[in-house]
């Protein structure tokens, strides 16, 4: 049966697929092809699993790796030192309150009376109480203050 000028393209193709259905192959070929296919599954299944070991391998690998450099990479130093030395931080909240990771904190330029001095518990000269002194404030974005350190 032949598609006319007028047919669909999807009555064509049904066409084709049932005249494909239709067609069988000559009986002495089918039991070549079948002993030709048994011969082509293994090497293509062995080639699947060389593929798949070689990717768990480099899988393997980017993990040791990445171990590795996570156990050779230095401790982060502490961003507040002694506090006794001008220009350091001097802690003011806990530790366990200072950010961790990707956690922000801000850091604030100021002046304070120097009477701030003593709630901070550092030493100062009460006739310079009205004195101001520059200050520079690491700040949580709650507004605490975790850190403060004196700028001349």
């Amino acid at each position: 049966m032949k598609p006319s000028d007028t047919t669909t393209l999807a009555a064509t193709l049904r066409l084709a697929a049932t005249e494909l259905q239709a067609q069988q192959p000559p009986p002495a070929l089918l039991p070549r092809v079948q002993a030709a296919l048994a011969v082509a599954r293994p090497r293509t299944a062995s080639r699947r699993h060389v593929w798949a070991w070689s990717g768990a391998a480099a899988f393997a690998t980017l993990l040791v790796g990445s171990a590795v450099l996570m156990l050779r990479l230095p401790p982060p130093e502490p961003m507040v030192d002694d506090g006794l030395r001008f220009g350091s931080f001097l802690p003011v909240a806990p530790p366990e309150r200072w950010p961790r990771d990707t956690a922000q904190a801000w850091l604030v330029r100021t002046e304070l009376p120097s009477e701030r001095l003593a709630a901070l518990g550092l030493p100062y000269d009460p006739a310079r109480a009205g004195e101001r002194v520059r200050a520079e404030l690491l700040m949580q974005a709650s507004g605490e203050v975790l850190a403060v350190r004196f700028v001349r």
